[in-house]
């Protein structure tokens, strides 16, 4: 076993000056000893050397010196410290076991680190490297090798590590989505769990990490001409896609680091609040709309009404002051039915009724019968089928919102000018929804006007007499539903509306 003794007492006791005077080998060595001592001690790593065939060892002063021992005190057999007593605990049998291995030839090479004890209580990192030297007829003869203190390497190593290890947990559970992307490509190279998650991607499903979340080559320049740009990002509102190819909003914020050529960023999903946002401008538009048309509507009819009322006052003749009472009665419905239509959309944006069911052919022929005498329907044919062989569960104020705007444009706007002049009424109820289509054949809708219908107070057709919220009204009813409305119109050839409604199971 090899074992560097440190001596206390000083060279008196050096073994190598005893055997010396016994045999001139032993002399030539003492000098060649001295030799290598006077230039190790000169040198950073501490050096050391063993004479398998005399057992003499020799350490350099920066060995003793880097584990806190005195630069004179010399080897020797006396006053006993061994390698292996200054072995940390943890470190000894590994080390040992690795330097037999190299000593019994099982290893080609000797490179281990450990920890030394130092004189003052502490252990420092030490890098040994050995190599053993043979004589001519191949014997090991002896082994010489260094120590390295590497402490101050290790500790900062270790820190780093640990600083790592931080980043990398910090990375991996951010409550944020994180990302690392090449600056030249925008590819991914590296996201936790919280990216993935948010582009919809499930943690066995992950996307290749090429996978590109821009959402084309042109934001994508723009973003990244940004970054060169600027160096960072704060807080940029883009659009990413999805792995099934949605667009969400996201708030980008990002650093570029040039020299990598990559960028770090972090993303926060504010698709609801930039829907809300976009919501809340479209509401804004609404009632500034709203509060324009409303105003107009509701002092249009007043106005007609205080004129008529002074023309009744100055007039003898009876058959003009009964026609004033009729222009006045007639103005007077038409504020009532803009009132109705205002509290129909403040009431749908407030109540929500419960759900019964509901016959729709009731229902339809209800609506029919309300505005079929309230208008000229000479020669106006109106059809009704209804196949509802299962109960249809719904807001029944809302259903019969519906139909009556819808039912009762058809025959307000249908063809006086064609022979067969027509209102098809059609409904079918499954399990699973109720599909109500409502057809004429009148004057039918421009097509340059059809994406304006549901809009507040558009009116599509200048013989148009209603307050432009008919539709409107509908469509926001419809929504409030989960419905879908469809319509299929051409100019003078008729309209098709077509409204699916879900059948809402009843528990």
């Amino acid at each position: 076993m090899f074992k560097i003794l440190l001596n206390v007492k000083g060279d008196n006791e050096n073994p190598i000056s005893s055997l010396a005077q016994k045999s001139p080998e032993i002399a030539s060595l003492k000098d060649q000893l001295h030799k290598y001592e006077a230039a190790a001690n000169g040198a950073n790593d501490g050096l050391w050397d063993w004479d398998f065939e005399n057992n003499v060892a020799f350490v350099s002063t920066p060995w003793k010196t880097m584990l806190g021992f005195d630069e004179n005190e010399a080897v020797s057999y006396k006053g006993l410290l061994s390698w292996e007593s200054l072995l940390h605990p943890e470190d000894r049998e590994r080390a040992i076991s690795t330097f037999r291995a190299y000593l019994d030839g099982d290893t080609d090479s000797y490179r281990e680190i450990f920890r030394l004890k130092h004189k003052d209580g502490s252990y420092r990192w030490i890098l040994s490297k050995a190599k053993i030297i043979h004589d001519d007829k191949g014997k090991a003869v002896r082994i010489s090798g260094s120590h390295t203190d590497i402490t101050e390497q290790k500790k900062a190593a270790d820190a780093l590590k640990k600083s790592e290890e931080k980043y990398r947990n910090l990375f991996q559970n951010s409550l944020v989505a994180m990302l690392r992307s090449d600056s030249e490509t925008g590819k991914i190279i590296e996201a936790n769990d919280k990216f993935w998650h948010m582009l919809g991607v499930n943690e066995q499903e992950k996307l290749p990490l090429d996978f590109d979340f821009f959402y084309d080559d042109k934001e994508k320049r723009r973003v990244l001409e940004l970054l060169k740009d600027r160096g960072a990002v704060d807080n940029l509102e883009i659009q990413v896609k999805t792995a099934n190819g949605q667009l969400i909003w996201v708030s980008f914020s990002a650093v570029l680091y040039a020299d990598e050529k990559v960028f770090e960023c972090v993303l926060k999903d504010i698709t609801q609040t930039k829907e809300n946002l976009l919501e809340l401008q479209k509401v804004n538009f609404e009632l500034d709309s709203f509060v324009y048309h409303a105003s107009h509507d509701l002092r249009s009819p007043l106005r007609s009404v205080l004129g008529l009322i002074d023309l009744y006052r100055m007039e003898q003749s009876q058959a003009i002051k009964k026609e004033c009472i009729d222009k006045i009665e007639s103005s007077v419905k038409r504020l009532d039915d803009l009132v109705v239509e205002l509290l129909s959309i403040s009431r749908n944006d407030r109540v929500n009724d419960q759900h019964v069911p509901i016959n729709l052919m009731v229902e339809i022929n209800s609506s029919i019968s309300s505005y079929y005498n309230a208008t000229d329907t000479k020669g106006l044919e109106v059809v009704t089928r209804v196949a509802q062989p299962i109960p249809f569960h719904s807001d029944l104020t809302r259903i019969r919102i519906i139909l009556n705007n819808l039912i009762s444009n058809a025959i307000k706007y249908r063809s006086f000018h064609k022979d067969r002049s027509y209102v098809l009424v059609e409904a079918k109820v499954t399990e699973e929804k109720a599909i109500i289509k409502v057809e004429d054949n009148g004057d039918g809708i421009e097509e340059s006007k059809l994406p304006h219908i549901f809009d507040m107070f558009y009116r599509a057709t200048e013989k148009s007499e209603g307050s432009g919220l008919g539709l409107y009204i509908v469509k926001k009813v419809a929504d409030k539903l989960n419905a879908e409305i469809e319509v299929d119109s051409e100019e003078l050839e008729g309209t098709t509306f077509t409204v699916t409604i879900p059948n809402v199971k009843q528990i």
